[in-house]
């Protein structure tokens, strides 16, 4: 789990507030999806984190 919620973390809580649980978790399971399919697209990071944030983790799994 990621320790710096992140924009779809409050995209989650925001949407449970107002619809609940399982609309939220479809909700976000799609933005997810949507998130993804663009990133195969145009073969492009998804920038959700602080860059020196990024570069340690591609870092840490041996991806630069």
């Amino acid at each position: 789990r990621c320790q710096h919620g992140g924009k779809v973390k409050e995209f989650y809580q925001r949407l449970y507030l107002k619809k609940g649980a399982k609309k939220s978790i479809i909700a976000t399971s799609r933005k997810m999806i949507e998130v993804l399919y663009v990133m195969i697209r145009t073969g492009k990071l998804f920038d959700s984190m602080p860059e020196n944030i990024l570069n340690r983790k591609l870092t840490q799994y041996g991806l630069m």
